[in-house]
């Protein structure tokens, strides 16, 4: 029985490459900032926290898994709580991803034959919500339409920060450990707080590829 559900959930792509399926963010002038102003507008640097009901899609090198669930993401501890489900109600796997690591408390036994599956999941799921994020100490970039924020090392870290008032827009990571972006779009406010409706993560080198729909977010305060 379960093989046949995600049988469902996992199907060949017929070739191509996806598009953007949310709208591009309305840019504005640009004014004088700081980069510590900036990165004190990322919403994922909020005390507390965020409950989140969200619908993704997962797809790596010509596999799709649709689905759907719920997620906790702690701020202040740095740590999101993911659980997905199919569209049956079946649970797909259930997962705590901090900055340096995963704890598996659950994965689907057909799921489980493929070990990247877990890996990659964990690796977008910490890429989108919580690490890296922006700093006071990057260094900053005023263009006429938007604001960079940059970090060079080893790997080449970059936020693109657009809009009145400015909202981080993209992440960017590229290096020889991998190339990667986080795309953040159609804000709305949830508490006063500005939040993506869309994100997209594209991990080129990988081949692996997450869009999730945030349809509900509540705000969590310690």
């Amino acid at each position: 029985m379960h093989r046949r559900l995600v049988g469902l959930c996992l199907v060949l792509l017929l070739g191509g490459c996806a598009s953007i399926p949310f709208e591009k963010p309305l840019l504005s002038p640009t004014r004088v900032l700081t980069a510590a102003e900036l990165a004190a507008a990322d919403w994922r640097a909020v005390p507390g926290g965020w409950r989140i009901r969200q619908s993704g899609l997962f797809e790596l090198r010509g596999l799709r898994l649709p689905m759907e669930g719920f997620l906790e993401l702690d701020n202040d501890g740095r740590r999101v709580r993911l659980v997905a489900l199919e569209g049956l109600g079946l649970k797909l796997f259930d997962l705590t991803v901090t900055v340096d690591g995963v704890e598996v408390h659950h994965l689907l036994p057909d799921l489980a034959k493929d070990p990247r599956l877990a890996e990659a999941v964990a690796a977008s799921v910490r890429r989108i919500f919580l690490a890296p994020r922006p700093d006071a100490g990057d260094r900053l970039e005023i263009r006429k339409r938007d604001y960079r924020l940059t970090r060079p090392g080893r790997e080449r870290v970059e936020f693109l920060f657009g809009g009145e008032p400015p909202l981080l827009l993209e992440t960017r990571v590229r290096g020889a450990a991998g190339d990667w972006r986080v795309g953040y779009y159609q804000f709305r406010e949830a508490a006063g707080v500005p939040i993506p409706e869309g994100i997209l993560l594209q991990d080129r080198r990988a081949g692996y590829r997450l869009t999730l729909w945030l349809e509900s977010v509540k705000r969590v305060e310690e």
